[in-house]
């Protein structure tokens, strides 16, 4: 069997889903696109005022009939041996984006973010074998702000092979982005049949959504660009203050952006997430790190899970400012239900979301390895048991010469590259390292390797796309 954790039974998941079906009929959704409300209302949503949709369960019954499921959805990588596929649940982890700091890798000290950073980071983690997804860590600060996510695109495109997510500012975004894309496979017909790259549509809870995300979302659905759709309140700010109710409403806003997708593109691919998460009324600031965070991932990845969509969920990001204890404790805390529930795990930030440690990809890649082989399915009917094992070997007797010990230790056991797990003396004979500075100088050996392949005037036909969008020309 699969190991699961369930923060809600299968009665209580029908009654949010039953429940958000009636708040968005009730309290509907605001969707500020002529085009999205106009196909609305010709399938029987009601429109009030500029851009207000009551949209009836009927409307979002038939959106996820279209919708692809699990079996049928695929992330595609510009190397196809980094596809993933979601038939099966094996979790790996994705880059997170848009933080604004980093902690630099000489000084130690914390600055602002900028497009080497990106690029470096990027390269880490490309060469990271459990972050399945590549991404802007950070957004760099140095460039024009306008044109951020421009930047953004074609520094990630630039270095890495896997699949890429990143913001998508408005319906040109998208176009821009996919070109830049293309150029890197040869051509708009080869991305076309293999979109690999993604883009970020977030809500504005409670039941909103800016012009430019709504635009994005429906651009991206024409191009067949997956969506990774998410609602992300506050508990006690942009949504009730108790987790269940919370969760109705950031189900009820991913199915109306899910449903929009479906009638503009009958087929186009979504992602289920949320950024659902707590805030300290002591402080009025977001905690990512905190028990309601890694209640809210492993919930609503349950409800995403229901509609049969590939989940993915937020995790390992951290309140905590530094790779210290705390953020180790909330590395498990929110990435072990996240783990459990979802297929892809935003993760390797700090400071709730706004800083990156060039450590940390590293530190987080050893964390899923280890989180993966938790997760793991254990067939007893398929594999048996090996009772004839323990009959041999007997009372008082020992595994360790067993031929069955050396044909399988290396599978079933995990074997970590930066954990500790030597004896006191000679990890203090090794200097006594602690795990940021092992992980620290594994990045550095990582940050400024070629992951990218690309030619160089092909790098170059890239960046005259950014150019061409801030020039105008």
């Amino acid at each position: 069997m699969k190991p699961e954790l369930r923060f809600f039974s299968h009665r209580e998941i029908d009654l949010v889903h039953a429940s958000a079906l009636d708040v968005l009929r009730d309290v509907g959704m605001r969707l500020p696109s002529r085009e999205a409300l106009s196909a609305l209302e010709q399938e029987g949503a009601g429109i009030e005022g500029e851009d207000l949709a009551r949209i009836p369960p009927q409307v979002v019954d038939k959106a996820l009939k279209s919708v692809p499921k699990r079996g049928q959805a695929v992330l595609y990588a510009r190397d196809p041996d980094w596809d993933i596929s979601f038939a099966e649940h094996d979790p790996l982890l994705s880059c997170m984006t848009m933080a604004t700091s980093v902690l630099d890798p000489e000084s130690g000290e914390r600055r602002s973010a900028t497009s080497e950073d990106l690029a470096r980071l990027t390269r880490i983690a490309e060469q990271c074998d459990n972050i399945g997804v590549s991404g802007g860590l950070v957004t760099p600060q140095e460039v024009p702000r306008d044109y951020n996510d421009w930047y953004t695109w074609a520094i990630c495109l630039q270095n890495s092979r896997k699949h890429v997510t990143g913001g998508m500012y408005g319906a040109s975004c998208v176009r821009d982005a996919a070109e830049m894309a293309s150029l890197a496979v040869g051509g708009m017909e080869a991305f076309r049949e293999r979109p690999f790259i993604s883009g970020w549509v977030l809500t504005l809870p409670p039941f909103n959504i800016d012009q430019a995300s709504l635009e994005a979302m429906v651009e991206m659905s024409r191009w067949n660009i997956p969506s990774i759709i998410s609602s992300g309140p506050m508990l006690g700010a942009s949504s009730p203050v108790d987790i269940p109710t919370t969760c109705v409403q950031a189900h009820a806003e991913i199915l109306a952006c899910l449903t929009v997708t479906q009638l503009i593109n009958p087929g186009a691919p979504v992602v289920y997430t949320s950024f659902a998460r707590g805030m300290d009324m002591r402080t009025g600031g977001v905690t990512m790190g905190g028990p309601e965070f890694a209640v809210l991932k492993g919930a609503m990845s349950q409800m995403g899970r229901y509609l049969d969509l590939p989940v993915r969920m937020p995790g390992m990001l951290r309140d905590a400012k530094i790779l210290d204890a705390q953020a180790g404790f909330e590395t498990g805390l929110t990435g072990s239900p996240a783990a459990l529930g979802a297929d892809l795990i935003d993760s390797m930030q700090l400071d709730s979301d706004l800083m990156v440690d060039f450590a940390d990809p590293v530190f987080c890649n050893e964390c899923m390895g280890a989180l993966k082989r938790m997760v793991r399915e254990m067939d007893l009917e398929r594999d048996g048991l090996n009772l004839d094992l323990l009959r041999e070997v007997g009372p008082g007797g020992t595994f360790m010469m067993h031929e069955h010990t050396f044909q399988n230790f290396q599978t079933e056991l995990w074997f970590p590259e930066i954990t500790e797990h030597r004896d006191w003396e000679v990890w203090k004979q090794d200097g006594a390292p602690d795990i940021r500075s092992k992980a620290l100088k594994r990045a550095k050996e990582m940050m400024d390797r070629d992951t990218g392949g690309l030619a160089p005037e092909t790098r170059e036909r890239i960046d005259r796309v950014v150019e061409k969008v801030i020039h105008g020309s």
